[in-house]
């Protein structure tokens, strides 16, 4: 029994002994892995997190600018109609004070050409008149010279 019990104690000081420094050692290890596993979860669940409220903010700045610049365009376009707008008027009025312009000068022409045959007429009708006149006298000398003569012819 003696030898029994000795051999439990030198069995229990060089072999029980070291093994269960090597298994708590192992198992202190593993419980630092998993905890250190757990850990490097958490960090990337953290990252992942971040990564994806990076993404929806990004996804939100995209948007916005997208609306900016529909905005800005919208503006833009605005801006260039309305230049046309105000260019096409200009040019509507430019084009309504030459037509104007012609069409005064048209009828100054038509008044001067109207003024023209109008003396012409009236030179022409106080030639005709002249004419007509002179040619009254002609006749009515004609008559009385013819007159004289008949009367002389008779006598």
């Amino acid at each position: 029994m003696l030898n029994l019990i000795v051999l439990y104690l030198l069995l229990r000081h060089f072999l029980i002994k070291p093994v269960m420094e090597v298994m708590n050692k192992r198992q202190a290890m593993i419980e630092n892995s998993i905890s250190n596993a757990k850990n490097s979860e958490g960090q990337a669940a953290e990252m992942k997190k971040q990564y994806e409220d990076k993404l929806a903010e990004s996804s939100k700045e995209g948007l916005k600018i997208i609306e900016e610049a529909k905005n800005q365009a919208k503006v833009q376009y605005d801006r260039i109609l309305e230049n046309a707008e105000e260019e096409a008027g200009r040019v509507i009025g430019e084009a309504q004070r030459k037509a104007e312009a012609d069409q005064e000068k048209a009828l100054n022409e038509a008044k001067a050409q109207i003024a023209g045959l109008v003396i012409a007429a009236a030179a022409k009708v106080v030639n005709q008149e002249a004419s007509a006149m002179a040619n009254k006298a002609l006749y009515d000398s004609f008559i009385a010279e013819a007159g004289d003569s008949h009367d002389a012819g008779s006598n």
